[in-house]
């Protein structure tokens, strides 16, 4: 799942794009002041992020976007604003209020084809590891793994983000959710029984990584 954080202190903007960004199956977190560092945990970081730029004068970098420095951002702002904004901001895109929901949905997907998030006719792929993501399958080496639900879409999150090294509590955060109880540990079998369905030699993985002291990482 896709993790999409929307900075405003306007109720009715967050909710009019909250509904459309879950229909497509993202996540939303909603902050109401992206000044603030209080919730730049790494583990925390979106796929993208949303910021509402009408409250902030000067128009300048926020700390989020320096703490999460990979994450692409969507500015917002009134039309008066648009002669202001420049460079040093560090947008991926932008849009004026009020923004068409739709039009945003349309805007983060593209975000994330363009960065590798999202690959073309609906398909990931890491190696010889295909993901047909409308049939819910995955195929190595064209043979098709038989897959569970958390084991689909553990591995889906690694190929999305492949490269990038995972603790076991950001990888419990992102594929089981910040409800889910469980342990570290959970990680760990999940990752195990993976292996032994995608790997050619589990006990010399070449797709899911350990790095020692760190977690976890996916190496295309």
């Amino acid at each position: 799942m896709y993790r999409v954080t929307v900075v405003s202190r306007d109720e009715i903007l967050v909710e009019n794009l909250t509904e459309p960004l879950n229909s497509v199956g993202m996540e939303v977190v909603c902050l109401s002041d992206a000044m603030s560092d209080q919730d730049s945990d790494p583990a925390a970081a979106p796929d993208v992020l949303i910021v509402d730029y009408r409250d902030q004068k000067p128009l300048e970098r926020m700390p989020l976007q320096d703490a999460w420095n990979s994450t692409p951002t969507i500015g917002l702002f009134e039309i008066s604003q648009l002669p202001l904004i420049h460079a040093s901001i560090g947008l991926e895109d932008f849009m004026v209020i009020p923004a068409d929901p739709l039009e945003c949905v349309s805007r983060v997907e593209q975000i994330l084809w363009r960065n590798g998030r999202i690959a073309k006719e609906n398909t990931l792929a890491a190696g010889e590891l295909l993901i047909d993501l409308t049939n819910y399958q995955v195929f190595e080496a064209g043979k098709q793994l038989m897959l569970t639900y958390k084991e689909y879409e553990l591995l889906r999150f690694f190929i999305t983000h492949s490269g990038t090294v995972f603790t076991r509590e950001q990888l419990l955060n992102r594929v089981w959710g910040y409800n889910y109880y469980g342990g570290s540990r959970t990680v760990d079998v999940h990752v195990r029984r993976l292996r032994t369905k995608i790997e050619p030699d589990p006990a010399n993985p070449r797709y899911v990584i350990t790095v020692r002291g760190m977690g976890y990482k996916l190496q295309a």
